[in-house]
């Protein structure tokens, strides 16, 4: 059961595995878009629980931690957070957002955070 679920994030981490450009100001964004929807607020509160239940987690790995601590000191949560709902619109169907596992794993691609290759099987051994 483990197993397959860490296959399943791995293949939610490669979902989320695009390039993240968040480095315009926030100030410069906020004011080029307005006020925020209650859509995008209610989008990134959830974000924001995400990552502080992350934080908090000991089942979450401390390279992921890492990654989103950096990416939260560095970029607004509303950045954070239009990031992964793009993310989510470009993979239709493959993301459950009341997922918290899958929302997770969007948010630390979208963040950077890329796994370790897993390291290939041995090859078994020549039969005589």
């Amino acid at each position: 059961m483990r197993s397959g679920r860490i296959s399943a994030l791995a293949a939610i981490f490669a979902i989320g595995a695009t390039p993240v450009a968040l480095s315009a100001p926030a100030s410069a964004q906020t004011t080029a878009r307005g006020a925020p929807t209650k859509a995008q607020l209610d989008s990134a509160a959830y974000t924001l629980r995400i990552v502080m239940t992350a934080l908090q987690s000991s089942e979450v790995e401390q390279p992921v931690k890492n990654a989103l601590f950096d990416c939260l000191y560095s970029n607004s949560i509303g950045e954070i957070s239009a990031e992964a709902d793009k993310v989510i619109a470009a993979n239709a169907g493959k993301v459950d957002r009341k997922d918290a596992s899958q929302m997770l794993a969007v948010i630390a691609g979208s963040c950077g955070y890329r796994p370790a290759a897993a390291k290939p099987a041995a090859k078994p051994a020549p039969k005589k």
